[in-house]
């Protein structure tokens, strides 16, 4: 009796432990707050499921580099069987192999109706590649660019990543940003409109003034609703960009700021010739087709292997009676039908093909880092001139607002200019993060985009 409790004691502690564990897991991801951009692009390398999904296809290369040295190992082989028959030849073979030929059995009468034998079996194969024409060396030498191929499409992954995370970050920003100014215009609409019933009151304005004001009023609601709906659908991208799981608070509550070099066009297009990573994986492409290459060739070539074997052979599961053997093998393709012209012929098609796309990438990476670096110079010249824009927009409403109150300006003016600001200080600030999100793509299409440029 006391035993069976003393296991339950030891459960319900157990299972304490495991609940208490279980919950202390759970706090800690609620408690999980990701405010920064450098927060959520850590978490987006870590979580973003496309980027997880690819670290399967460098397992894969990985895996084939270990296949492709093994091939240039010894391969061992053991094997066991039994065997009951009563065919002569075997009968006579199996009562040799098991060192038990007596004069009795070469008696024709017996010979021809031996009757059946049982033969237990076990073999261990040792065979060693001394030489296959070079396809074992220039297997291993494809396995190694294939590996190092996928490595570089994992980089350049990674690259768009933290760009999809940057820009859905800024972007939340942004609209973040958009909510407090929309709610602005809001609060003007709405003193605008007490004001323009005052005057009405006060016999200075008519009533279509102050529906006029009215109007304003709802429309600078309906996009204040419009700016809560786009801030809540930018956090909806950024958190399946980020992969974040519903235990992690999401809330882009810190200006996004890059640094980094500062590339000229040229300095640009030379550094992204060198650190793209996706051109690289192409060059491995390319190097992996050379490999392909001398592997077909070692078809036209002999292939040597070293083989040695032993084998036990008894009427019972046992190991005796052994027998040894030692050689080694050549094997020479004269004629398979045109099959490895053909398996050459691909080969170098596919050289040929992999040469022109580097070329066309080389152009296209030329392409790209231009467009960028026109973007980026455009973005920096728009957000200069929002800037500048949202101070003559608030001091022409300024200048509007006095004279209205002075009954020398229409309400139409006052919220034409009302309606000019509101819309300048969205402009400047979509300009503001138009800039940040122009910079990564430039870091991106140079292929220089990592953690280290967020400040």
């Amino acid at each position: 009796m006391f035993f069976w409790s003393n296991i339950s004691a030891k459960n319900n502690l157990i299972m304490s432990m495991l609940v208490a564990t279980v919950l202390a897991m759970v706090s800690e991801a609620q408690a999980m707050e990701i405010t920064t951009l450098r927060q959520g692009v850590d978490y987006a390398l870590q979580h973003n499921r496309w980027l997880a999904a690819d670290v399967s296809a460098i397992e894969q290369a990985r895996a084939g580099q270990d296949q492709a040295n093994a091939r240039l190992m010894p391969r061992l082989d053991v094997s066991t069987g039994v065997l009951r028959t009563d065919a002569p030849s075997n009968y006579f073979g199996t009562r040799l192999n098991q060192q038990q030929i007596t004069a009795a059995d070469f008696s024709p009468a017996f010979l021809n109706n031996p009757g059946f034998i049982n033969n237990y079996q076990t073999r261990l194969n040792v065979s060693m590649p001394i030489y296959q024409g070079g396809a074992l060396w220039a297997g291993r030498r494809q396995a190694d660019r294939r590996a190092d191929a996928s490595v570089f499409n994992h980089d350049y992954m990674q690259q768009q990543v933290i760009f999809q995370a940057i820009s859905a970050y800024a972007r939340a920003r942004q609209n973040f940003a958009a909510i407090n100014a929309v709610k602005t215009a809001v609060s003007a609409a709405e003193k605008h409109y007490q004001d323009t019933k005052a005057l009405q009151k006060r016999g200075v304005l008519i009533d279509s003034d102050v529906m006029d004001a009215r109007v304003h009023v709802l429309r600078s609601k309906l996009k204040l609703k419009e700016a809560n709906n786009a801030y809540a659908q930018s956090l909806e991208v950024l958190q399946r960009v980020m992969g974040v799981d519903d235990g992690v608070a999401l809330a882009a509550g810190e200006e996004p700021h890059l640094g980094g070099n500062h590339f000229t066009l040229q300095q640009a297009v030379a550094q992204a010739l060198v650190s793209r990573p996706d051109l690289k994986a192409l060059e491995q492409a390319y190097q992996e087709a050379l490999a392909a290459i001398d592997y077909n060739k070692a078809a036209f070539l002999p292939h040597v292997d070293l083989v040695a074997g032993q084998e036990w052979n008894s009427s019972a599961l046992a190991l005796k009676h052994r027998n040894s053997m030692v050689g080694a093998t050549v094997r020479m393709n004269l004629f398979s039908g045109g099959a490895d012209k053909a398996k050459m012929r691909a080969a170098q098609a596919k050289l040929v093909a992999l040469e022109l796309n580097i070329n066309d990438r080389k152009q296209q990476i030329r392409n790209d880092v231009a467009h960028a670096w026109r973007m980026l110079d455009e973005s920096k010249a728009r957000d200069e001139s929002e800037r500048e824009a949202l101070k003559q927009s608030d001091e022409s409403l300024r200048i509007k607002s006095l004279r209205y109150a002075q009954g020398l300006s229409k309400t139409s003016d006052l919220l034409d200019a009302q309606l000019q600001v509101d819309q300048t200080r969205l402009s400047a600030i979509r300009a503001n993060y138009d800039t940040t999100i122009a910079q990564a793509a430039l870091f991106l299409a140079v292929g220089v985009l990592n953690e280290g440029v967020i400040q």
